[in-house]
């Protein structure tokens, strides 16, 4: 090779290589938002949780002895209910979709389908109205009763919680044998002669 175009290439490097130092890698990067809380409340202030869908109703309530249902007083399956207190807490949301919104029927705010009301010790009350799927069927239009913006919340959070009416968290009886039926199971066969 020249020597000509070995300064060609030379300078070429030179001017890509102060390009990328002064322009690009000196770019302060743009700080990424944090998706916003929906609400935010601590886990031992919930007292109690009521979700109202399809027209029907399920109250829950926090005793020393754990979650039950408020009405009949027997405890929830704890392998469907460990979670959905936390869930409760406070979902983020995907993003704020509008500041305010005019007509909540757009959104399916009016009548929502879904209403959960968490109840604090305090006596505070936060209750959620949860509306339409969005056209992508990623999240639900929601908003805070009494606060004007309208959230995004990832569809899967308002199925969770949906899903305690359509399955209410029951403990499931373990069937047990009667007494007689008992003592046959365990008998060894006879031999035959």
């Amino acid at each position: 090779m020249s020597f000509r175009v070995s300064f060609i290439l030379l300078v070429l490097v030179a001017v890509v290589g102060g390009y990328v130092f002064l322009f690009e890698l000196q770019k302060t990067p743009k700080p990424q938002q944090s998706a916003p809380w929906f609400y935010d409340v601590s886990y031992d202030d919930l007292a109690v949780i009521s979700v109202e869908y399809l027209g029907q109703k399920q109250v829950f309530e926090a005793t020393p002895e754990g979650w039950v249902f408020q009405e009949s007083r027997e405890p929830v399956d704890l392998a469907r209910w460990s979670g959905i207190p936390l869930l409760l807490t406070g979902p983020r949301s995907s993003r704020v979709a509008r500041e305010s919104i005019d007509d909540p029927k757009e959104y399916g705010l009016d009548p929502p389908q879904s209403v959960f009301t968490v109840s604090l010790k305090s006596g505070q009350q936060i209750t959620t109205l949860l509306g339409d799927v969005t056209p992508d069927g990623v999240n639900h239009y929601a908003q805070v009763v009494g606060s004007a913006p309208l959230f995004l919340i990832p569809a899967a959070w308002g199925d969770v919680i949906n899903r305690l009416i359509i399955e209410p968290p029951m403990v499931t009886p373990t069937p047990t044998l009667a007494p007689e039926a008992e003592a046959t199971a365990f008998q060894s066969p006879t031999p035959a002669p």
